[in-house]
């Protein structure tokens, strides 16, 4: 009899999973062979009773705390459909942010399946640390938007399988301000809510400011995000898009999300709208319940023209390391972790968003207000650049952001703060 043992067991000391075993048809995994008259065995049913090869693998799989118990039905899941498989696997907890950076300290011990933002994949591909998913991929290709396969695509091939977008979009108050009111930030800001306040984003932060300048136009290490010596943020149209942020924060009506002092002010009803992820949306519920509002981001008039707000969006996605023993079971796990089933049991169970095309647009994730937000926002949004001179984006931006909400940036310096911000992300310019 073919024994199928899986033992799950959570590192962190919290879980330990029994062991599962399942028990095949025979001990060749089939039926056993029939004979003729002549005691040989007939075509037909020689061939049912070929053995079925059956291999020994081990995972280590990374996910984060609340993916634990989905992860461990999904991994029995997949062994029960794959007899050529018999699968002992760890499941650990480690978060999607800290899982990039641990397969980079130490790689022998990393985990050959866990999740990675998008953002990264390149540069891990260019350390070869993560092993191409082409086995599988394509049940799931032709339902993922073409920004998410982009997203996980070097030289031609995927590197990841993608199944959430993470990006923001905007939460309102229906009780101050209206459907149409949200379309367009001049409304917003212009409107007498009865609120303290009516808008909030954080400037201050570098994943936030940049959906002023690439709404309206700029670019960030070129069209494609792939150009490490280029960004227009200080040319004309950034010129416009800074000095909007600049009077921005000078409105009134205008409060600056830093250290959760909007969101504080937003479940309190002291503020009308503000930018914000689906993270965020079960303490708003709570808060606001019936009140709350979610849609995308507005359009905002930057040089004399409305534009559509575009912020960085990347995906939550699973991969695997380059090293792993088991390339083959490892890529089809990755898969199957992704595809439509399980993006429909973590959204309803964790909140993460499919990606999927046509889980998206059914009736469950389109009738969900805050769903709804993230794929609209998602759809308007711009790829965050994966190379990996990124790096040296986040923290100029940062100083920039602070530097405009602290007042030291004023529009008489803003065209030399912004070359200077160029300089810093790029190093391109003489010193």
């Amino acid at each position: 009899m073919k024994m199928e043992k899986l033992s799950a067991i959570l590192l962190s000391g919290v879980l330990t999973a029994s062991a599962l075993v399942g028990c095949g048809d025979s001990a060749q995994g089939g039926a056993a062979a029939t004979t003729n008259d002549a005691g040989s065995a007939t075509g037909t049913d020689a061939a049912a009773a070929a053995p079925v090869e059956t291999q020994d693998v081990t995972l280590k799989i990374w996910v984060p705390e609340e993916a634990v118990d989905d992860t461990d039905a999904a991994v029995k899941a997949f062994d029960d459909l794959h007899d050529e498989f018999n699968i002992t696997y760890e499941i650990a907890v480690v978060g999607i942010d800290e899982a990039p950076q641990q397969l980079n300290t130490d790689p022998d011990t990393a985990a050959d399946i866990f999740y990675t933002p998008s953002g990264g994949v390149a540069d891990l591909v260019n350390k070869g640390l993560l092993l191409p998913i082409t086995k599988d991929f394509e049940t799931i290709a032709s339902d993922l938007p073409e920004s998410a396969l982009t997203a996980v695509t070097v030289d031609g091939l995927t590197y990841a399988a993608p199944f959430s977008p993470n990006t923001y979009f905007m939460y309102y108050n229906k009780d101050l301000l209206t459907e149409d009111d949200v379309k367009s930030l001049e409304t917003i800001l212009s409107k007498d809510t009865g609120a303290k306040y009516n808008f909030s984003t954080n400037i201050t932060n570098s994943w936030y400011i940049e959906s002023f300048f690439l709404g309206a136009g700029c670019t960030l290490f070129g069209p494609d995000g792939k150009d490490p010596s280029e960004c227009s943020w200080n040319d004309a149209t950034g010129l416009a898009a800074a000095e909007y942020i600049v009077d921005l924060v000078n409105n009134p009506k205008y409060l600056e999300n830093k250290d959760g002092v909007g969101g504080a002010e937003f479940k309190e009803g002291n503020l009308a709208a503000i930018t914000d992820g689906a993270w965020s949306a079960p303490s708003y519920k709570e808060s606001l319940g019936d009140k709350l509002g979610a849609v995308a981001l507005p359009t905002a008039n930057i040089g004399g023209k409305d534009v559509q707000l575009s912020n960085f969006v990347d995906f939550k996605t699973i991969t695997v390391k380059s090293t792993t023993a088991y390339p083959l079971a490892a890529q089809q796990l990755a898969v199957y972790l992704a595809n439509p089933e399980n993006s429909l049991i973590r959204f309803q169970n964790q909140g993460d968003v499919p990606v999927l095309n046509s889980l998206a647009s059914s009736d469950e994730i389109a009738n969900d207000e805050v769903a709804a937000a993230l794929n609209a926002q998602a759809s308007k949004a711009t790829n965050q650049p994966s190379i990996s001179k990124m790096g040296d984006y986040w923290t100029p931006a940062q100083a920039f952001g602070e530097g405009v909400v602290s007042g030291e940036i004023t529009k008489a310096n803003l065209q030399e703060k912004l070359d200077a911000l160029v300089d810093s992300i790029t190093g391109t310019l003489t010193e």
